[in-house]
């Protein structure tokens, strides 16, 4: 049975609760990381991942609060879940950051490429249930011409063929398998390609190639000035790939002062960034949901919440 509540009192449960307040440990202590930067991580878990668990079902402070209710659909369960694992890869890089042991750079980059990963997995899960939800079929998946198919492989041939046979030689094998649709074209589709997602893919494209070269690729070399060590900024890093072109720069002021930054700036520059990024990609899937689960009561998003909302 559907647990029956009225829609102003579960409006009014949500709203009292935080993670200062009702959050599990972790999140408790590392709200402070991401609230300035990151809030609608907070207000996605409030309005739409709180009325998945018993919180609505027992008082504050009760045990067991943070439970998952009885009969929640698992593709609105795993949405909360992609939020909650994103938060945990972005603290995780966090504490990389006040004090750098030897792996912290690679370490940080890759949480920061997982997180990217997971935004994108978020995004695209909150569109199959809004499309669900409004009886809408996903195009570029169910819907796409012969022609408009064509053109994501031409698209893709213009993209990554040039580098197939550089990539069989360095590696021995192709690129990874061709996903047609990729997730990307999914996520244009739902975000109809707004600012919010063009600047993201902007920047974590660069995040996951700076990725790819410190953690896949030799290793990265870097200037030690006095005790700080000074690293190929971002959109430089083509350059500065092999040892012999860091070792250049170091002899040359100019290069070094336009090519590289100190490591635990770049590092912070890019935490903070991404925060704001993620930030202004969640408002889309928080309006969207909150629309149909508050205002419209949707009765197929009430029935994943296993919810019944009276007047």
């Amino acid at each position: 049975m559907p647990f029956e509540i009225a829609a102003k009192k579960l409006e009014q449960t949500v709203s009292a609760l935080h993670f200062a307040n009702d959050g599990d440990p972790h999140e408790r202590e590392y709200w402070p990381v991401l609230k300035e930067r990151f809030p609608n991580c907070e207000r996605f878990w409030q309005r739409l991942v709180v009325p998945m668990t018993t919180r609505i079902e027992h008082a504050l402070g009760e045990p067991g609060r943070d439970r998952r209710r009885e009969d929640i659909a698992e593709d609105a369960w795993t949405v909360s879940y992609l939020n909650y694992s994103l938060f945990l890869h972005m603290t995780a890089a966090y504490d990389h950051l006040p004090v750098p042991f030897n792996s912290s750079f690679g370490d940080f980059y890759s949480h920061l490429g997982s997180a990217c990963d997971l935004a994108e997995d978020f995004l695209m899960g909150v569109y199959f249930i809004v499309s669900e939800c409004e009886g809408r079929k996903i195009e570029v998946l169910q819907t796409l011409p012969r022609d408009e198919f064509l053109k994501l492989a031409g698209d893709w041939y213009d993209k990554h063929y040039a580098k197939l046979y550089e990539h069989y030689l360095k590696f021995g094998k192709g690129k990874p398998p061709i996903k047609l649709p990729g997730r990307a074209s999914v996520i244009d589709e739902y975000r109809k390609r707004d600012d919010a997602w063009k600047r993201y893919q902007s920047f974590s494209q660069k995040i996951r190639e700076y990725r790819n070269v410190i953690v896949h690729d030799v290793a990265m070399g870097n200037v030690l000035v006095g005790k700080v060590h000074m690293v190929p900024r971002k959109e430089c890093i083509q350059d500065y790939r092999s040892l012999r072109a860091v070792q250049e720069a170091a002899q040359d002021v100019t290069r070094l002062k336009k090519g590289f930054i100190l490591r635990e700036e770049q590092m912070t520059n890019d935490m903070q960034e991404l925060q704001q990024l993620f930030n202004a990609l969640w408002e889309k899937p928080i309006a969207d949901l909150t629309r149909l689960l508050y205002e419209e009561r949707n009765p197929i998003l009430l029935s994943k919440y296993n919810l019944h909302l009276t007047a």
